[in-house]
């Protein structure tokens, strides 16, 4: 249980921190080419994530909807809700965001924790097929995160 305990406060850990630097994994050409808001719009769903310390130890894991999160990117805006499978929520946010060649930007407009209001992220970001990567660097916690695209067509 205390493995348990421990395991979910350093999750929550990295998510309130996850807010600046970003750490550099291709060029600004290739990141501003791949990774535009045009191909942002949609709905997205986190498939995982990886929470590592300066030193590559990892400190905290989403995998198999261990966490379930949902974001919607739609013209310059983002909302975002995270819960766990048994419904409790977690945390929501929502803001402007934009690219350019050093990645993903968010700016927190509102959120459901108040040390998140006004935060700014900055991830490095790549699409593959219909998958969203980025990751960013925040006060020693490299964070991984992999986005689904969801399929918006209706029936």
């Amino acid at each position: 249980m205390f493995a348990r305990q421990q395991h979910k406060l350093a999750l929550w850990l990295a998510l309130a921190l996850n807010t600046t630097t970003a750490v550099a994994t291709e060029t600004p050409q290739q990141a501003q080419s791949n990774c535009s808001a045009a191909l942002l719009q949609g709905s997205w769903q986190l498939e995982s994530a990886l929470y590592l310390d300066a030193n590559g130890k990892l400190l905290a894991e989403i995998k198999q909807q261990s966490t379930l999160s949902r974001k919607l990117i739609a013209g310059r805006h983002f909302s975002f809700i995270t819960w766990q499978p048994d419904g409790k929520f977690e945390v929501a946010a929502t803001g402007t965001f934009y690219t350019d060649s050093s990645g993903y930007h968010e700016q927190v407009d509102a959120a459901s924790l108040p040390r998140l209001q006004g935060k700014s992220y900055h991830f490095q970001c790549r699409l593959t097929g219909d998958q969203w990567l980025h990751q960013g660097m925040e006060d020693g916690v490299l964070i991984k995160e992999v986005w689904q695209k969801l399929n918006d067509k209706a029936g």
